[in-house]
This record gives structure tokens, sequence and C-alpha cells, in this order.
């Protein structure tokens, strides 16, 4: 999209599957008539900022996100309790959280609000759009310049704000940055329930909470809860938008067309060659949009253009954390939990884990299992359900639901396609023994039909091979960051001129979001010269940013209403 509007340039897409949109995936899954995400779900308000505010007609499109009464949450069996986190929509001052997380703690209950106060500051939030939505080059270029320039004295609100930063936790310190998720939560909450939910988030992040490293993490989950969100009528909505605008503006789609190879002369990318033989010339540059590094590497430059130290490190990138039992329910009737008793609000859940007790263990556990490549006992089972037709009924036909489930599981290549058709089999029953404690009507009588995906099936997408990881790459601290995927391709350029690289497997990464995308065009109009919205009158960064996240959220709350 930026490449036609902002680079006067002439684009085709070509795409190996029958339609373009990739893990931006909604279809009829489980049953006739009801509707499900295959891979991508949660959305969150900054993934297509600079997208709202630079093609505004993307919203109406059909890019459009909604929210749930509680974004995250989770049932505890073992005494039938909950603990609610209620989205931004319905929750605007997290009060109501407050007065949910002060049934297991006051301290936590007055924590929970002083982050989320700060989480609303201007300055931070102008921060976290700076960080997220500018390559690491442009970073370096910016403290070098900064560097340059005479020291002015501190300023005293920047100082206040720093000293309120610090105070919440969101400045890590030297124990935090070295500790695991798990570690830093614990600190950070007195609460074994509090602790859960940014824990179990932290899985469907692909991130590993034993492992040491990860603890700066542990404050920005807490606030991001809040936002989680939806796309209304399913997340392959998110495509039409995009291509809708793209067909307006000129773009061609080729379907059915698998890359083979980039073409390459004298060290530079003049084009490309398909699985039939077609070749087709680049005038300017070929930006792979989604593919693996692997595949980037080794199937489309090929491994004599790439240097011994890279080929390695490509060849070591880890795929076995992210990898998931994603099934979908068709439903006569939405779960219906014995915490409910509780707080009748954890009904209408996004996010929602079922746990045996409070104890962030069975998480810790769950992982630790996985990756000896099995699954866990029962009662370290950390599934996280959702049923998205609570809220948008396009979902399933009238008077019936469908739900969700997310569920950590061994690498695709651990298994031979018959052992993974009995491992589905099996898991459906597992699910149900586990989902039963916490909601009894989830039996045989009450579904209608169920889709059984795993890591095996992800392989039909080829940039989830070979493990049918979620996310492309895991998110262990050497592959975040400035190391995703590795140094040498973060910035998305490839060690091929005019060949650049982008997608989840780039920074920041995993997300179905347009950040990725967004950096590498950063990057190509740094090269070529060309048009560049962030420096038009108007859309200075990164106050642009995080005023169209907060118009966002406001449009969303217009069209969708909220809760009384």
């Amino acid at each position: 999209m930026y490449l036609i509007k902002y680079g006067g340039m002439s684009v085709g897409i070509f795409e190996r599957r029958h339609e373009i949109g990739g893990c931006l995936a909604t279809e009829e899954i489980s049953a006739p008539g009801f509707r499900d995400t295959t891979h991508a779900n949660i959305i969150i308000p900054f993934y297509y900022a600079p997208i709202y505010r630079d093609f505004p007609q993307f919203w109406d499109y059909g890019a459009q996100l909604d929210q749930y009464l509680c974004s995250d949450g989770a049932v505890f069996a073992n005494n039938e309790t909950c603990l609610a986190i209620y989205s931004e929509k319905h929750d605007p001052t997290q009060e109501r959280t407050a007065k949910e997380i002060a049934r297991f703690s006051e301290r936590d209950a007055e924590r929970w609000l002083k982050l989320w106060e700060i989480s609303q500051d201007e300055f931070l939030q102008n921060a976290t759009a700076s960080s997220m939505m500018v390559p690491f080059e442009y970073q370096a270029d910016a403290a070098a310049a900064a560097a340059a320039q005479p020291q002015a004295p501190p300023d005293a609100a920047m100082m206040a704000r720093f000293q309120k930063l610090a105070e919440a936790g969101l400045i890590p310190d030297e124990i935090t940055r070295v500790a695991s998720p798990l570690r830093a939560c614990r600190e950070s909450w007195e609460s074994e329930e509090v602790q859960y939910c940014p824990l179990r988030f932290s899985v469907s992040s692909v991130v590993d909470i034993t492992e040491p490293a990860g603890g700066g993490t542990t404050g920005a989950m807490g606030g991001i809860l809040p936002t989680l969100c939806i796309v209304r009528g399913g997340t392959h909505q998110i495509a039409h938008a995009a291509h809708q605008i793209l067909v307006q503006l000129g773009c061609k789609f080729f379907t059915h067309a698998e890359v083979e190879k980039v073409i390459i002369e004298n060290g530079e990318a003049k084009g490309i060659r398909l699985t039939d033989g077609t070749e087709i010339g680049a005038r300017k540059l070929v930006v792979s949009a989604g593919p693996s590094p692997a595949q980037v590497c080794f199937d489309f430059i090929g491994r004599e253009h790439i240097d011994a130290k890279l080929t390695r490190r490509v060849e070591l990138l880890e795929t076995a954390m992210g990898c998931l039992m994603w099934y979908s329910f068709a439903l006569h009737e939405a779960p219906k939990y014995k915490a409910e008793a509780f707080n009748p609000d954890i009904h209408e859940t996004f996010w929602l884990g079922l746990a045996e007790d409070a104890s962030p263990e069975h998480i810790a556990r769950q992982i630790r299992y996985q990756k000896l490549g099995l699954f866990p006992p029962l009662e370290d089972y950390s599934s996280v359900v959702w049923c998205h037709s609570l809220i948008d009924p396009s979902f399933a036909p009238p008077g019936k639901h469908v739900a969700m489930n997310e569920q950590l599981a061994p690498a695709a290549r651990l298994h031979t396609e018959r052992e993974w058709l009995e491992i589905k089999k099996w898991y459906t029953e597992q699910l149900l023994k586990v989902w039963q404690k916490h909601a009894p009507n989830m039996t045989w009588d009450n579904i209608i039909g169920v889709d059984t995906n795993s890591p095996y099936d992800n392989l039909r997408m080829k940039n989830l091979a070979p493990d049918g990881c979620m996310a492309g790459l895991d998110r262990p601290p050497y592959q975040s960051g400035a190391n995703r995927p590795t140094p040498e391709l973060a910035n998305y350029r490839t060690p091929v001129k005019n060949l650049y690289a982008t997608g989840g497997c780039w920074y920041p990464g995993l997300n179905a979001g347009s950040i990725e995308s967004y950096n590498c065009y950063k990057i190509i109009a740094k090269d070529f010269g060309l048009g560049k919205p962030w420096e038009e009158q108007g859309k200075e960064e990164p106050y642009s940013l995080a005023q169209e996240i907060r118009n966002m959220k406001k449009r969303m709350r217009q069209q969708f209403g909220k809760a009384e």
C-alpha cells in the first residue's frame, strides 16, 4: 500500500495460496454457518495505527475492532472463583477491574490502578509508538544525532514521569532485566490470581515465562490486557480492507503463484521466478512479505549468496515453543461457567484461562512439558478459550455460538501424519474433560461440530514450517528486538541488494498487524528516496500514531456501543 501511494511504484502481489491475507483468515470450519479464525485472532490497537492514519478508508472497508466486556481473565476450578480483567471499552478507568482484583489483594488493586494511570500518560504512549514503529536503524541514527548535540539540563516534568515509571516497575532494574517473567511477575503482584493472567497471556505471545532475561516484559503485559480486541466479522476483514484499497490503487494480484527463486544478477534482485518457470522482472525492488527467514535466505536467495555466519544463525532459529492445538467448536449454547456465581461477567471474557488453581506453576510446568515435546498432565493444562459470537452474531447462526481453544502442543515434526490424527482425536477428549470442570454444559450434547487444528495442520502455511509455530519464530531474547530474526536481517534488508524482507518473523514480530511492514517501508523509503508520510504536516511521529490509537478506540465505542 505504501509502495504504491507514497512510493509511486507499480506493485504485483504473488501468492502461493488461493487468496491473499495469509494468517489473516476467517473460515466456516467447525460446521456450516459457524465462522471462526484459523490463525490470527488477537488484535491490539497499535497494530494498525499507521494504516488508519495514512489510509483513512481502512476502517470503513472492514478493519473494525471491538472488545468483549472482559478482555482477559481466568477461572479457577479448585474453588470456583475467577478474575475478570475488564476491557478498556467497558472500563476505561480500570476501577471495575481493580475492584475484582481487590477480592484477592488490596495491594494489587492499588498497583493495578497506578499502572493503568501511568499507561494512559501521553508521554508513555508516544514513547511506546516510537519504540515499536521506528526501525532500529532509524533509532540508532536519532541516538547518534542526539549525542552530537549539547546536553540540555534535565526537564523537571520528564524527571517526574521517569520517577513514576520507576515506581510502577515499568523501568526494569537489574534484577528484573535478568529475571524470568515468572520471577518478575511474582515480585510485581502479591496475588497468584493476578500473576496468572499476564503470565498466561505471555504464553500466547510466545514467551517462555521460565526463561531468564524476559522479566522486563512483565509490566507491559499487564498494561496490554485491557486493550485486547477482535475484528468484527473475523480477522479476514483486515485482508478484505487492504485488498479493496490496493485494487483502487492499481495493484495487481496473482494467486496460485508460488515464488521459487529471486532472480539475482551481480548481487542485485532483478525479479522473481515462479515454480511453473514464469519469470517476472522487477524495475525497482522485491519484497518478501511473510515468508520465514529460512525461506528467504535458503529458498529465494540461495546459500551461495549467504555468508557462513548468517547461514548458521538462520539454521539455528528456534520454532518449537509457539506450537498450538487450535480448536473451534460449533455449539448450541455458549459455555456456562461455575465461576459465574462468583462474578457473572466472566461469562463474556475474550482470553479466558482454564486453570486448575491460581498457581502460575501450572503454566510453567506446561511449558516444560511442551519443550520436551509432551502434553502435560490434565492438572497442568493451561488452556485459553473464547466465544466471539457472544459479542458478534456474525460468527454463528441465530441462537447458536462458536467457541475456540488455544493450548501449547508438541512441534509438528515430532509426529507423523497418522500419529497427529490420533493425537487430535485424543486431545479433543482431554480438552473437554478440562473444560467441563469449569463449564459443565461443554458436553457432546452441546457440540454441533468441531474443527481440530494442530501444529501439523499449520504446515499448510509454508512460512510456519518445520514445526507449525504460529508466530513463525519463537521469542527468546536472542530472537527478539534488534535480534529478530537475526541482527543482520533486523532492518529488513537482505544480503541481496534491493531485496527486502518483513513479516511476523521480523521486529516486533508475532502479531498480525502492520508494524513490521510499515518499518520495512521506512527502510525502503530511506534507500530509494520515496515519500515519507510521517514527515507531512500533522503526521509528525510519534504523536500522530498515539493520537490515531486514541481515535480508533473512540470510533469503536461510537460504532459498537459501550455497556452501561
